[in-house]
């Protein structure tokens, strides 16, 4: 069954980006064994990718090839204007129920859900995360992006996995609870 998977690092203190939306905290950690924390899997059995726009535009910034090109990317935003410049990439301008589902219809493997925050709450609150995986990255930004930045609704998840790299960084798997 499809599912819509949240792959994400974030600091200890709850930040997926700087307050500019910048990474670079998170491209600087070293990483001597270029250990891929569980990336490399997860891509593999993903073929639809969804990101708000200033994510899209983050990873462009990063000044490499679309890394994406073999997936459909669905990009978030509410600007009319906007238009992606890399393949395979798609302009949403809302996330309901049928986008869910027109999501799910469009892939044959898993749906990653790239960030940002607002998107994840968007998702959270939909009931449309299945496995959240969480890699927490041992450094305190002190501000910036929180990872549920909006009202979020409860839910509950139950932790099928934890594991160690030699980075420091503690990738956390959950799975949405089966309801009653």
């Amino acid at each position: 069954m499809k599912e819509i998977h949240l792959f994400i690092a974030t600091s200890l203190d709850g930040f997926i980006a700087r307050e500019d939306g910048s990474l670079d905290w998170l491209v600087n950690i070293p990483n001597p064994s270029q250990t891929d924390h569980g990336y490399n899997e997860m891509i593999a059995n993903t073929d639809v990718i969804v990101m708000g726009r200033k994510t899209y535009n983050e990873i462009l910034g990063f000044g490499i090839e679309w890394p994406y090109e073999n997936c459909n990317t669905y990009v978030v935003t509410g600007n009319p204007d906007f238009f992606p410049s890399t393949a395979n990439t798609f302009v949403l301008y809302k996330i309901d129920a049928g986008t869910i589902q027109f999501l799910k219809n469009q892939s044959s493997k898993n749906i990653w859900l790239a960030g940002g925050g607002s998107l994840v709450t968007q998702f959270l609150n939909l009931g449309a995360i299945d496995e959240m995986t969480i890699s927490i990255v041992p450094l305190i930004l002190g501000k910036g992006i929180r990872l549920f930045p909006d009202e979020s609704v409860e839910t509950q998840f139950e932790t099928i996995k934890t594991e160690l790299f030699d980075t420091g960084i503690v990738n956390l798997v959950y799975r949405k609870k089966s309801e009653i």
